[in-house]
């Protein structure tokens, strides 16, 4: 009986989860917010692109009429769709602002946060909904990416599959990491504009880190690198997948989300 009430209860929670996905996911689709972000992911991607397989082709043709070997063995897959994935990870850190600042400032601004805490939803069902819909905007956003792939196999050169994989896996995994912080100061103010400006600042802040390690001393160079995310995704676009890896953008995400959840549960407590 206990077993058949847990999973009930896990369904409950699903269908509350799911209900808050499907009200956010189908509200960012139809927000000037959710075109604005498509159009620059896209077009500012596509230029990332179209630089770096237009830098191949000029490489490649150097490299043929000085008939320069040092260019043998180089991976148009690495090194067009490695960059590309790089950059797309920075391009994606001045994006995440604009995606998360609504989630549950928007919602505390105009009220219908206090509105969900009177339907039958946990605040675990909230946050994990609002979550997933953040996810899957991402998820969106990057499938049309996959694309470029095809592009180099039209250019007449082997694709490399490893690289497409683990490249794709970093990038979601970076990106669900950098979601789960602006969900984080999302559910902190009711202002928009500050949510954006706590979730960009905080972002850079770890991303400048990887400057910095140039700068210190070797212990506190590997200690401040390792809290870098941008050092643990450089890997995945080169074909490497690391579970040490994997565990920090993990944890980085449960940190994260369990950080919102505390403030959602306090707020809605102090209610």
């Amino acid at each position: 009986m206990g077993l058949l009430a847990g999973e009930r209860k896990g369904i409950s929670h699903m269908r509350g989860a799911w209900a808050i996905f499907s009200k956010d996911f189908t509200s960012f689709a139809r927000s000037w917010v959710g075109v604005l972000v498509a159009f620059a992911f896209l077009v500012i991607g596509g230029l990332f692109f179209t630089l770096f397989t237009l830098s191949y082709a000029q490489l490649s043709a150097e490299a043929a009429r000085t008939a320069y070997e040092g260019t043998e063995g180089l991976s148009p897959t690495g090194f067009i769709l490695g960059a590309f994935l790089l950059n797309l990870g920075v391009l994606f850190l001045f994006l995440t602002p604009l995606l998360a600042m609504r989630s549950l400032a928007e919602e505390r601004r105009i009220g219908t946060l206090e509105l969900l805490y009177t339907y039958p939803l946990s605040d675990l069902e909230i946050v994990l909904g609002k979550f997933l819909a953040l996810v899957a905007q991402l998820f969106i956003l990057f499938l049309p990416t996959l694309l470029y792939a095809g592009v180099i196999r039209l250019l007449g050169t082997g694709v490399d599959l490893g690289i497409i994989l683990a490249g794709s896996l970093g990038f979601l995994l970076l990106g669900s990491a950098f979601l789960a912080v602006g969900l984080f100061f999302s559910s902190i103010t009711e202002n928009q504009i500050i949510a954006a400006g706590l979730t960009f600042s905080f972002l850079l802040g770890f991303w400048i880190l990887e400057w910095l390690v140039g700068f210190l001393p070797p212990d506190w160079a590997s200690w401040f690198g390792g809290l870098s995310p941008f050092a643990h995704f450089r890997d995945f676009p080169l074909g490497i997948v690391d579970l040490k890896n994997i565990s920090y953008f993990l944890g980085a995400v449960l940190f994260f989300l369990f950080l919102t959840l505390r403030v959602v549960e306090a707020r809605n407590w102090k209610g």
